[in-house]
């Protein structure tokens, strides 16, 4: 039976992605401090993920590895590397552009997926879901908002993944070219206003390139000025090789509990696209919704595991939305405590900022 390592196994996405894995395969799973007990289908091991020894002894004999181990920026390198080295599939939740240069030397012989999370991930798989639906895809735009208090992790791998280069702010993909607007455009979802702005993301123009699409729009939901101040704040100490950008990433959940204190928790993302079908012009919306991004997350990186050991995938550097099959991951999504949408519409065009006539979702358009 095929043997499934978790790094960070204790993590908010790494148990659920144990849990998802369970009874399906052996697993071996990491924690640091807090000591669990070995099951019969699953040893327990202690792990320091900055020591190669420990990631060594760890990944001997797995025929697989997931890396949920806190920021991908600060170990996502060494832990892919040994795995490389050692021939063992390596998963990223995160993990974005940054690796692929430094897998460069490795990626003819062994599998690499990275972008297997819910942003990355799951909103490529929703991107690429759209586009398979028609038969000439023309133009796609989206975005995700997540009210959720996030780990000190979680900030940092966001504030690190984001300084490599996952995305490209106040930009879009129009007629082959990467255009600049930086005008922000407000949305009601849940009830509640949101400024959003262009954030080209590496999957949406990854997709724009594949299908030859017209358009292509990602919008990112601002974060409120204290908050977005702090995090600028942890960037700048970052740049200036400081550790104290460590310090000031702690002060941000607390801005964020603030923030929610009186909001039920909740991540939404939005996909929609236009393009033909049958000689005519379609338009399909298509919505997740959740309590939990980790949930998100670790369903796509778990799918992602399944996948590669049970098909015939080639060595190199892959995204897991190229991999996994979009009708697949949605039947998950509906075994799980998610609420998936999907609709499609004959002849509608839909604009930047206006509203239409979709009376099934609450939430605004783009």
């Amino acid at each position: 039976m095929n043997t499934i390592g978790i790094l960070g196994a204790t993590g908010a996405i790494g148990s659920r992605t144990l849990k998802l894995l369970q009874g399906k395969y052996k697993l071996r799973a990491s924690y640091l401090r807090n000591e669990r007990q070995s099951t019969e289908d699953c040893e327990y091991m202690r792990v320091d993920v900055s020591k190669e020894e420990d990631l060594r002894k760890f990944m001997d004999g797995l025929s697989a590895v997931i890396n949920c181990a806190g920021a991908s920026y600060l170990n996502g390198e060494r832990v892919s590397k040994i795995a490389g080295e050692l021939k063992i599939p390596y998963i990223d939740p995160s993990g974005e552009t940054f690796l692929e240069d430094k897998l460069e030397e490795l990626k003819k012989d062994n599998i690499f997926v990275l972008s297997s999370g819910y942003f990355p991930g799951l909103t490529g798989v929703l991107m690429r879901n759209t586009c398979e639906g028609f038969d000439e895809p023309l133009s796609i735009s989206g975005y995700s908002v997540s009210e959720e208090i996030p780990s000190q992790s979680a900030i940092e791998d966001f504030i690190l993944t984001n300084l490599s280069g996952f995305g490209v702010t106040g930009s879009y993909y129009e007629d082959g070219q990467i255009k600049r607007d930086d005008t922000p455009v407000v949305e009601i979802i849940q009830n509640m206003p949101y400024q959003l702005t262009n954030y080209l993301s590496v999957e949406a123009e990854h997709i724009a390139r594949e299908f030859n699409l017209k358009k292509a729009n990602w919008y990112n939901a601002s974060f409120g000025e204290e908050i977005i101040g702090k995090l600028q704040q942890a960037i700048i100490e970052f740049r200036q090789g400081s550790d104290r950008y460590k310090e000031t990433i702690k002060e941000v959940p607390k801005l964020f509990e603030e923030k929610l204190k009186d909001i039920e928790g909740y991540t939404y993302i939005y996909v929609e696209g236009q393009g033909t079908k049958n000689g005519m012009l379609y338009s399909s919306k298509s919505s997740v919704k959740c309590s939990c991004s980790s949930e998100l997350s670790a369903l796509i990186a778990a799918s992602t595991a399944e996948f590669v050991l049970n098909n015939k995938v080639d060595p190199g550097i892959h995204y897991a939305m190229d991999l996994l099959k979009p009708e697949d991951v949605i039947a998950r999504l509906e075994d799980l405590n998610v609420e998936y949408k999907h609709r499609e519409s004959l002849e509608q065009i839909f604009e930047v900022g206006k509203e239409d006539s979709f009376e099934e979702y609450e939430e605004g358009v783009i």
